[in-house]
């Protein structure tokens, strides 16, 4: 290395090694912000899974974009103008959604900040590679790595935290601050940065052989795809299979890259010494393990434990992969834009394949395990190169054969294939969970187009019919309470006039207002004291309706209509109906574990143990609504082991606290809307009062009951439960 840039080295450690890696943890923390919180917010507006995909394949498609061009120019013209150029922007970032607050925009805005974050990410590792190397090169990208990945863990919480609310303004500001910072801390740094991050000593040994660099290139690439699919669909997989608040989601989410900047610091230094190429495989296949446990994960514990495998493939494999890429040529920046351009390509494709994968299994958990196999699968020529540099090569041939058969034997051998009766199944995210259309001799171009329709209404009714949807019908009355009256949809009318009929029937067990509470930033800690000054606003009596222009009025400031309890059903009944008019004679609607199914065909639908795995048995239907709710969704577990009780989301409005009276029920009825309606309310009021409520206002209905000591009370006319006589504990 030339005495030029052996006195960048020194002045780049000594003085601003600490200010660098403070701007880039700053610029990092404010991406982690925004990148966790979107795919939540996505959830909330019910966007499809291919929309969450493609909007993180455009973010990484940019980083793709910009990686090269970013790292290039840092070899000709330093380091210092790209850093300054891509904070400044993305501080002004917030300024588009201002003014136009969609969630087009904030895709937008990923767009760009991935072209900042590429920026950063591929200069700064130009910078610290073009300054020292061997083992102590391997020490300070494990530290940068630490400072990267230390804010995809505080980010996410403070994400959540700032997401509390449903608000996305405070997400922006975080974001803007955070890069605001980064743009100071490269402002005091820039010039002592290297004018150039080219290492004159390598001139004339420009580039690695081919094979070379496309082992380590190929391997990045897979480790891409499953970060890219982490970021993009681990927070689906969370909130569907665990049902936690934005804030535990956000801890969950989090744990990976907890593991990772723990361990960062001293897997930088044990393995300094280790080929670098084997090692940068042992932690991809780590990483690739965990991945592929994680598909098949349902408990917190499950969740963690994986974390932390991932979290120590990726402190494993993060610096030796670093110096392998920074050490395969003079360019730095050049070595190293390709690089990341190569995992941006992967980020790119796993979100993608991820969102296809969905739609074509009807299982989030089906593409992780997909993704894993898959980045494994792309370190057989790394793993290669490094036995044949420790001259294993015949050893190495073998284990790249063995790993490669090995690997795609995991692969499921029933993943695409139809059963017999020709069943066509659609699935794709929507209401924040995955939404199943499962029509019996369907398989062909126009049902799939209808399909395709049906899940197309259900994303247009929730947005009207979502409390959280400034924009809709429900968010804009929330909004305007005591003040004026306003005027919704149709479809929206419709519903609140049924919700408020069902209100009044239960003499408010079921109460739409309740929204008063649980539009509340406090509401996920479920704690009765907060609630105390909300009483008086929960009261479906007050609500003002006007038949003739379809307004409506909540008289009072704070209270707020949450059709939460009967929406979900309404948007199924949409669908199906859709599905009826457009010549569908026979099919199921499922969306979370709630059914409508219709036609001449007779279903069956399993019972969901609400304690433990599996089901207690299912039932057989036949065009009717099945719909469930229980206190497993979103819940705070007991202190203490005594306690048959949780603490979760369905309150008894009168109490103003997580009703006690039952822990799941089940109700079947004409329509999906009642199920889903009564489902809540009898849960509330529990079998004695449920019966005869039942009795009265819903004859053609029927439900069942499972209390805290895990026994099961019925309706005389409740389908027969075909189970063995023992539940799943």
């Amino acid at each position: 290395m030339s005495i030029r840039n052996s006195k960048f080295s020194q002045r780049l450690t000594r003085f601003n090694i600490p200010l660098l890696m403070g701007a880039v943890f700053a610029a990092s923390m404010g991406t982690g912000v925004f990148t966790f919180t979107l795919p939540l917010m996505n959830l909330d507006e019910k966007a499809g899974g291919m929309w969450l995909g493609s909007g993180f394949a455009g973010y990484f498609l940019a980083k793709l974009i910009i990686a090269p061009l970013s790292g290039n120019y840092a070899d000709r013209n330093g380091s210092s103008g790209p850093l300054l150029l891509s904070c400044g922007l993305a501080v002004l970032l917030p300024l588009l959604y201002l003014q136009h607050p969609a969630i087009e925009t904030l895709y937008a805005i990923q767009f760009i900040l991935g072209l900042c974050a590429g920026t950063v990410r591929t200069v700064s590792m130009a910078a610290i590679g073009a300054s020292m190397s061997g083992d102590k090169l391997s020490s300070r990208f494990a530290l940068l790595s630490a400072v990267m990945n230390s804010s995809f863990l505080l980010g996410p919480l403070m994400g959540g935290l700032l997401y509390i609310n449903k608000d996305y303004l405070p997400v922006l500001g975080a974001m803007s601050l955070f890069m605001g910072l980064a743009l100071i801390l490269f402002i005091f740094c820039a010039k002592h940065l290297p004018t150039r991050v080219t290492d004159p000593d390598k001139t004339g040994n420009n580039s690695a052989g081919p094979r070379r660099f496309i082992s380590i290139m190929t391997a990045l690439f897979g480790r891409g795809m499953g970060i890219g699919s982490l970021i993009a669909f681990y927070p689906v997989l969370l909130k569907s299979t665990l049902h936690l608040s934005p804030g535990n989601t956000a801890l969950i989410f989090s744990v990976p890259s907890l593991a990772t900047v723990l361990l960062l610091p001293v897997s930088g230094r044990l393995l300094a010494g280790f080929e670098r190429r084997l090692t940068t495989c042992t932690g991809m296949l780590i990483s690739a393990l965990a991945l592929y446990i994680l598909g098949g994960c349902s408990t917190i514990p499950g969740f963690i434990l994986s974390g932390i495998l991932s979290g120590i493939g990726a402190a494993v494999s993060m610096p030796s992969s670093m110096a392998v890429c920074s050490e395969l040529g003079c360019s730095k920046g050049r070595t190293l834009g390709i690089a990341n351009m190569a995992a941006n390509i992967g980020f790119m494709a796993g979100p993608l394949f991820c969102g296809i994968m969905i739609s074509a299994t009807g299982h989030v958990r089906t593409p992780f395990k997909l993704t894993a196999i898959a980045g494994a699968l792309a370190t057989v020529l790394l793993m290669y190169e490094g036995m044949q540099k420790k001259g294993y090569r015949k050893i190495g041939l073998t284990s790249a054969a063995i790993s490669t058969l090995g690997l795609l034997l995991l692969v499921p051998p029933n993943l695409m294939q139809k059963d017999g009766n020709e069943i066509f199944r659609y699935s794709e995210v929507a209401m924040g969970t995955v939404v199943n259309l499962t029509i019996p001799g369907g398989d062909n171009s126009a049902t799939k187009e209808k399909a395709r329709k049906a899940v197309a209404i259900m994303h247009r009714l929730q947005k009207d019919l979502d409390h959280r949807n400034k924009r809709g019908s429900v968010g804009r009355v929330n909004h305007e309470a005591g003040k004026r009256g306003v005027r919704v949809s149709e479809k929206a009318y419709r519903t609140i006039r049924r919700g408020l009929e069902i209100s009044r029937k239960s003499n408010g067990s079921f109460d739409i207002t309740i929204g008063a509470i649980t539009t509340t930033p406090f509401y996920y800690a479920f704690d009765k004291s907060r609630f105390a000054g909300h009483k008086d606003l929960i009261n479906y009596r007050l609500l003002e309706m006007n038949p003739e222009k379809n307004i409506v009025f909540l008289p009072r400031k704070g209270m707020a209509l949450d059709l939460g309890g009967l929406a979900k059903g309404t948007i199924i009944d949409a669908a199906a109906d859709y599905m009826k008019n457009e010549g569908i004679n026979t099919a199921m609607v499922e969306a979370g574990g709630d059914f409508m199914v219709f036609g001449d065909r007779e279903w069956t639908i399993g019972i969901r143990n609400p304690r433990g795995t599996g089901i207690i048995g299912h039932i057989k239907v036949k065009n009717s609504a099945v719909c469930g709710s229980g206190d497993y969704y979103q819940f705070i577990i007991p202190v203490s082991k005594d306690e048959k009780t949780r603490k979760h989301h369905i309150f008894d409005p009168a109490l103003l606290q997580s009703s006690t009276e039952s822990i799941a029920t089940t109700t079947v009825a004409p329509n999906a809307e009642t199920a889903d309606a009564l489902a809540t309310t009898i849960f509330i009021m529990g079998p004695k009062k449920g019966t005869a409520f039942m009795k009265k206002y819903f004859p053609d209905c029927s439900a069942m009951w499972i209390l805290p000591d895990m026994s099961i009370v019925k309706t005389e006319n409740f389908p027969a439960i075909n189970t063995s006589g023992k539940l799943n504990k």
